[in-house]
């Protein structure tokens, strides 16, 4: 077969791919708008932002593996058919190993890095267009989005003037920018594949990347099966009416929001294991101000970590 009608066909899928998540982030953004039927501007609004993210963060990645000569493939966009997000993020192919440590740690720190610029514009922007209001003012069964470290920064740089009983209703770009917060924490989980995993590995080694990543497992089953107890203590109403008399209410639903890391328990499975080996024998380690930026990087996760991705108002 000729190369280059491969080559076609494999570029014909990532547009299809990347044409198919731009309409399913779209419709996502469009229906989580609330109001009757479709809001074209709030999806066309989120379907660009989230899009660009998550593209600048891929080729974050591609661009630092074209420079180590790690031969990659272009982003696959992975959509999702479903409201509010519309897409599972997107992912490149590295189709060889880095040959030193210096290469994978570019590449691992890549994504995030890039990714995390227009993450941190979009989510300001949007912050910005976000009105505040009272909590009970809020619609019943409204569900409120998880706080990281960073994102309450940003909340209190957009607001500094909201009160403990307040919060912003978030505008499309504001969703999208919460969003690529999450998708950068979620990728430096020090795990396996993960980005996190792959600078892991180049800091400290094949042992001490085989425990961080198996304590990560733990932790997030950990998280998941706390949250899964919170949800069904709200369920039962007379442990529900026992929380909302001694206060534990907002606790109990805050907790709520920690059970889709169960999901993530499982999802480790296939990305949290070992990591492949570095293709060269004799590796030198990185230079220090790669070692730093690779510490710097960890810490991103610390500031972009959200226990409780989003728990139903108490």
């Amino acid at each position: 077969m000729d190369n280059r009608s491969g080559r076609n066909h494999r570029y014909g899928l990532h547009l299809l791919l990347f044409l198919l998540t731009c309409a399913t982030t779209f419709l996502a953004g469009a229906w989580s708008a609330g109001g009757p039927g479709l809001n074209a501007a709030a999806g066309g609004m989120f379907a660009a932002a989230i899009m660009s993210i998550l593209l600048v963060h891929e080729m974050g990645h591609y661009l630092a593996a074209r420079r180590h000569r790690v031969e990659a493939s272009l982003p696959y966009f992975l959509p999702a058919p479903f409201p509010p997000v519309g897409t599972f993020g997107a992912v490149i192919r590295m189709r060889e190993p880095p040959r030193s440590r210096s290469a994978l740690l570019d590449i691992g720190m890549g994504g995030p890095l890039a990714g995390l610029l227009p993450a941190l514009l979009v989510c300001l922007v949007g912050l910005h267009l976000s009105p505040v209001v009272e909590m009970s003012d809020l619609p019943q069964g409204a569900m409120l989005e998880g706080n990281s470290l960073l994102y309450l920064g940003l909340k209190r740089l957009a607001h500094p003037e909201m009160g403990p009983s307040q919060d912003v209703l978030l505008h499309p770009l504001a969703w999208a920018g919460w969003l690529g917060l999450l998708v950068t924490s979620l990728n430096l989980l020090p795990a396996g594949q993960l980005d996190g995993g792959h600078v892991a590995y180049a800091l400290f080694g094949a042992d001490t990347h085989r425990r961080l990543s198996r304590t990560v497992h733990v932790a997030v089953f950990v998280l998941g099966l706390l949250g899964l107890a919170c949800e069904l203590l709200l369920v039962f109403d007379d442990t529900a009416a026992l929380a909302r008399e001694r206060g534990w209410l907002p606790w109990l639903s805050w907790g709520s929001g920690m059970l889709p890391w169960l999901v993530w328990t499982v999802l480790l499975r296939f990305v949290g294991g070992r990591h492949p080996a570095i293709a060269a024998a004799d590796d030198p380690e990185p230079s220090p101000t790669r070692r730093r930026l690779g510490l710097a990087t960890l810490a991103l996760f610390v500031l972009t970590f959200t226990p409780s991705l989003w728990s139903p108002l108490p």
